[in-house]
């Protein structure tokens, strides 16, 4: 997918926009399902798909971390 989110219009960071897409992606190739993949990036990831996503994949003592990753580039 595109690195470039028009949703996202907070702080431009590369490296958290990398990491929160990377929760997208493996959160697909965990469900395999098309529209979590487009559902998990809408409104700049912060939605209940990203959340749901992050909760399977990203291990928990990191959340805080990328919670505070979508309040920036929101």
């Amino acid at each position: 997918g595109s690195l470039f989110d028009p949703s996202c219009t907070g702080v431009f960071d590369r490296q958290l926009l990398r990491r929160l897409g990377r929760v997208c992606d493996d959160c697909f190739n965990v469900f395999r399902e098309p529209n979590v993949a487009t559902e998990c990036r809408s409104n700049c990831y912060n939605n209940p798909v990203f959340r749901q996503c992050m909760a399977y994949v990203v291990p928990a003592h990191l959340h805080n971390e990328h919670r505070e990753a979508v309040q920036m580039v929101g």
